[in-house]
């Protein structure tokens, strides 16, 4: 067979066969007839580690891009038509939005696979079922394509792919990120027939900072984040240490596709959350731009200064169904060129009714002996204030009285005449570099987005929990270090 190509064709046919991008040039005037790709660095790059993916040097792999940039054609489509080439014993999942595109990436797929050059390419891999959403080979590999939140029961895979899984639209939906976070965890994560080699590939632009890409991304072996326009410099080498793509303040990724006038017109016509997200990969909210999360300090959790004292900051819910109780965890470092800086060192959410709320405020006072616990006396907890009070706990302060926190320089102001106010006045702590987060934590998305959001969100409790502290930082400090000596020394 191979003696009837051209020399030129059998030679790309030889490297088809072993390296995916080979594969991809081949292959794209299939798809698109009379067309030839035009190559970029970055689909290079991506090729290389997807082959990196088939040796499972990477078993859990992201893929952020900004839109129309081929990267579902060259992952859902020519992908996994190359690995059942060489594998036809694969079993792929692909998984995409919706049931359109769920198919449309499957009959491109077929296309590419029943093309004749494609037997030449592979001539052990022939398929036996072609369906809609199924293709199957005759030594028994398939890719079975569905969307989102479809029942996949009695389909197991050795690689799932998720591609653009959630419409821009549902970003600002706490619902429909927490529904699709289930579904992966409880459905797509078990469908894998040798979990000890398994592949989970996620292909989509970011959309908020508590998406799918960043809950995934904690247990990622590899993240590659490519913003339309690069903001610092860029090198990516691969697995010999050949450099593949560098890229300089201000290189667009395709410079062959979009022009940087067409950048700068694209960028007018967006707001400017939607083109920081989905573009530059740098995922913010719509909402009020208070305080952009550049502002905080950043420290690696797994190593935290030694604290000189610790506080505890709790907004009151006190029920099962409605408003969360949050405390937020604050460790104090007193550092040259900030004074007193507090490190945030943890955020509980607790959905539960108020005697729990009680004995959950009593079980992390003992664990972590904070020398000020804040709590929002208002409503609800009014009556666990006082309780408590009656119970010893001398380090306990309310945010209203009878002993508020903000109570110097301005006696007759009350901290909760304006939530809004109270923001600001944290975000002046935050700007100087006096408040430090998490490089990374398992609830550190979830507090940020919220931080983002604000005042436009439905559910503020973290916020007001942070705030309880930083808009009072320095009476806090000191009411925790005259507590430390009166209470705990």
């Amino acid at each position: 067979m191979a003696e009837s190509l051209k020399p030129d064709l059998q030679d790309l046919v030889q490297l088809a066969r072993a390296d995916l991008w080979c594969f991809v040039e081949l292959f794209f005037p299939v798809l698109h007839p009379n067309q030839k790709i035009v190559p970029a660095d970055y689909l290079v790059l991506l090729a290389e580690a997807l082959m990196a993916v088939e040796g499972r040097i990477y078993q859990r792999v992201i893929f952020n891009l900004p839109p129309r940039h081929m990267k579902s054609l060259l992952v859902s489509v020519f992908y996994t038509a190359w690995r059942l080439g060489r594998e036809p014993t694969a079993k792929f999942i692909c998984i995409s939005y919706g049931d359109d595109l769920a198919h449309e990436h499957s009959a491109l797929t077929r296309k590419v696979m029943q093309h004749p050059l494609y037997q030449k390419v592979f001539p052990g891999t022939v398929l036996e079922k072609v369906a809609v959403d199924h293709l199957r080979t005759m030594e028994g590999g398939q890719r079975y394509a569905t969307s989102v939140g479809s029942d996949i029961t009695g389909f197991g895979a050795d690689e799932i792919i998720i591609d653009d899984p959630m419409q821009p639209h549902e970003a600002g939906s706490e619902r429909k990120k927490e529904e699709l976070r289930q579904w992966v965890g409880s459905s797509v994560e078990t469908r894998f027939d040798d979990p000890r080699r398994a592949v989970l590939l996620l292909v989509m632009h970011r959309l908020a900072p508590d998406d799918l890409s960043a809950t995934l991304e904690r247990s990622a072996d590899l993240t590659l984040r490519l913003a339309l326009v690069c903001e610092a410099g860029e090198e990516f080498e691969n697995g010999d240490g050949n450099l593949i793509m560098s890229r300089d303040p201000g290189d667009i990724l395709n410079p062959a596709q979009m022009s940087a006038g067409e950048v700068e017109k694209l960028k007018a016509t967006l707001p400017s959350y939607v083109f920081a997200s989905q573009y530059q990969q740098q995922p913010t909210t719509s909402g009020s731009g208070m305080l952009p999360l550049g502002y905080f300090a950043r420290y690696d959790l797994a190593a935290p200064p030694k604290f000189e004292l610790t506080i505890h900051s709790w907004d009151i819910g006190a029920t099962i169904n409605g408003n969360a109780t949050v405390c937020t965890k604050w460790g104090l470092v007193k550092e040259e060129g900030y004074g007193d800086r507090v490190y945030l060192t943890n955020v509980l959410r607790l959905q539960m009714q108020l005697p729990a709320v009680r004995d959950a405020i009593k079980l992390h006072d003992k664990r972590d002996r904070p020398a000020l616990i804040i709590l929002d006396e208002r409503g609800v907890g009014l009556g666990l204030y006082q309780e408590l009070k009656r119970e010893g706990f001398r380090h306990i302060t309310g945010v209203t009285g009878p002993e508020p926190l903000e109570r110097e320089g301005r006696p007759r102001h009350h901290p909760n005449s304006s939530k809004i106010e109270r923001f600001g006045r944290a975000a002046w702590a935050i700007e100087k570099g006096r408040v430090v987060i998490p490089s990374w934590a398992p609830w550190l998305e979830a507090f940020l987005y919220e931080v983002a959001s604000f005042p436009n969100i439905t559910d503020k409790d973290q916020v007001d929990s942070m705030t309880q502290l930083l808009a009072y930082l320095d009476t806090g400090v000191r009411r925790a270090r005259q507590n430390k000596e009166r209470f705990m020394m």
